[in-house]
């Protein structure tokens, strides 16, 4: 984000007028291009049951991940961490830092930065058995 202050004076105020504009630039402001491998991720078994951990790499930096659960029926939670020995569930007793995906859909969203020499880390659990969720570390949206 570029900030930009500007003093604006007027002919009519012995007092100048600040104005303070805020130019907002997206830095990835652009159709989403995959930047890494495409990972499936699984959690097999029954409902509730977390996949194990997924590893992520990418080709360069970059901090945006591509999320698509095919499943017709059931909702998955990815969780992304930058260790690979941590935890997840479901957001059903209390919060939890999960990414939820409703049935049939894809989210672009920012995370933990990703690039050469620095992976990181997903899991995954879903409402039902052998929950299925594909990501794909990149840039844009």
């Amino acid at each position: 984000m570029t900030s930009l202050a500007r003093l604006v004076t007027t002919p009519r105020s012995h007092l100048p007028l600040v104005v303070v504009e805020r130019f907002t630039e997206m830095a990835n402001n652009i159709p989403f291009q995959q930047m890494g491998n495409t990972v499936r991720m699984i959690a097999n078994g029954a409902a509730n049951t977390q996949s194990n951990v997924f590893t992520i790499q990418s080709n360069s930096p970059c901090q945006q991940y591509y999320l698509a659960n095919a499943d017709t029926n059931s909702a998955v939670y990815v969780q992304i961490n930058a260790t690979s020995n941590f935890n997840i569930a479901l957001p059903d007793a209390g919060p939890c830092p999960v990414i939820a995906l409703p049935p049939y859909s894809y989210k672009v969203f920012t995370n933990i930065q990703v690039g050469p020499g620095a992976n990181v880390y997903a899991k995954i659990i879903g409402d039902a058995a052998n929950a299925t969720c594909y990501i794909t570390p990149g840039e844009g949206f």
